[in-house]
């Protein structure tokens, strides 16, 4: 009887290991052939990105200098297309764009746990309700509606457009260089940035759209940006730690958003404002674009400058 019972287990197990067998070589069209073909050698899980690093602790007696900037980030630039890419969500890999809409994660309107928040001004203090923020991601446009039995006009309706993460072609980032005593090093910590959504005018007009602005709805066919808000960086941060980027240097090597923007700075941007009494921007005293581009590289070199000058050689 024991060896009809264990002769029978053992056929059990046999049957489940054939079975287990069928359900993933691929004989089924519900079933793929194989892992995703991407390298020449068996790829490892080595896991995922946890938490940025933080900073390293600063006092204010030790900061005996400090200048803050704002930069824009263009993301037409090439060296900046690992920020862009992919337009659309390609598997695990995103874009910035779709990382931050990910995190407001207004797909669900009325969730407001576990979300990213969004401010009101730069100084990131007033919250943008989600009500407010659905306006912010989305525009309103006017149709022709028709009559489905004639085909005759009988008036207009208004259409919600929501924008995607591919608008975003600019960022706007306010930082702040300062020199720590301390540890005798010049530093830069981002305080805040602004993502910018580019559509084109004529397809609509945004649902926060002030009409008392300067902006005139007479110009159809214009591109024109519009602000999703401010993001407090520090907030953003941990979806950034979480998210791999394209390494174009060494894809063996894996990046996160916050290694690539944080720490290794590797983008490109231009200075379009500095500390000021006035609170201007360089458009705003100097008219022709290759002057304010003159301006921005003599506000680098200022603080490029600064620190060279703390060292006696």
């Amino acid at each position: 009887m024991k060896k009809f019972t264990l002769f029978a287990m053992m056929l059990l197990a046999a049957c489940f290991a054939f079975a287990q067998d069928d359900e993933v070589d691929g004989s089924t069209l519900e079933q793929p052939v194989r892992r995703p073909v991407e390298t020449p050698w068996e790829q490892v899980n080595t896991g995922d990105f946890t938490e940025p690093i933080a900073y390293t602790p600063v006092r204010q007696a030790d900061v005996m200098y400090y200048w803050t900037i704002w930069r824009i980030i263009d993301l037409r630039e090439k060296v900046n297309h690992p920020l862009y890419f992919p337009a659309d969500q390609k598997g695990t890999w995103r874009s910035l764009g779709q990382t931050i809409f990910d995190a407001i994660d207004m797909s669900n309107p009325e969730k407001t746990d576990d979300v990213l928040p969004v401010y009101q001004d730069e100084m990131c203090t007033m919250p943008y309700s989600r009500d407010e923020l659905q306006g912010l991601v989305s525009m309103t446009q006017t149709i022709s509606d028709y009559d489905i039995e004639t085909g005759e006009e009988i008036g207009t309706k208004e259409l919600i457009i929501t924008f995607e993460p591919k608008q975003i072609t600019q960022y706007r980032m306010k930082e702040v260089w300062y020199f720590d005593k301390q540890y005798s090093t010049f530093r830069v910590q981002i305080l805040q940035i602004e993502p910018m959504i580019q559509y084109d005018r004529s397809e609509g007009k945004s649902s926060n759209y002030d009409d008392e602005s300067e902006d005139s709805e007479d110009v159809k066919g214009e591109l024109v940006l519009k602000s999703l808000g401010h993001i407090y960086y520090n907030e953003l941060r941990p979806y950034l730690a979480r998210q791999e980027v394209f390494n174009m240097k060494n894809q063996a090597a894996r990046l996160s958003f916050d290694d690539l923007i944080t720490w290794k700075r590797d983008f490109s941007s231009l200075i379009y404002k500095e500390s000021n009494v006035y609170d201007r921007d360089i458009e705003d005293y100097i008219a022709n674009s290759r002057d304010q581009r003159i301006e921005s590289e003599r506000i680098t070199d200022k603080l490029r400058t600064f620190e060279h000058d703390l060292w006696e050689f």
